[in-house]
């Protein structure tokens, strides 16, 4: 017997709170995204006005960003379609790539800071 003394409503409680934790999970994750574009972004503009930068130094920086953010969106994808069993796993995965992204975010943040 369930904590509520009713099985039925307990389970269906719990999927309903493990699906709004996906959702919200999904939110951030594509929040976190697209923060990481618009720095991206910011990162380009700002290396333009930067007289001090080159283009061939920002060039490569930009590229490498934007390949991992779009690594991020494919695993951020996959965590969307993903069965409940596996989900837990992709998220890992889903973190790991935002954590790559982040630490590739701020080293061209530092190479710009250093130029």
């Amino acid at each position: 017997m369930g904590i509520f003394g009713d099985d039925k409503r307990q389970d269906e409680r719990l999927d309903a709170l493990e699906n709004h934790i996906r959702d919200l999970t999904q939110s951030v994750q594509t929040n976190q995204a697209d923060l990481a574009e618009t720095r991206i972004t910011l990162l380009g503009l700002q290396a333009n006005l930067d007289d001090k930068v080159s283009a061939a130094d920002v060039d490569p920086a930009i590229v490498k960003l934007n390949e991992d953010l779009a690594t991020a969106r494919q695993e951020l994808e996959q965590a969307s379609a993903a069965a409940s069993e596996s989900w837990a796993e992709l998220q890992g995965g889903v973190n790991d790539a935002f954590e790559r992204l982040r630490t590739s975010t701020r080293a061209a943040v530092e190479r710009l800071k250093s130029a």
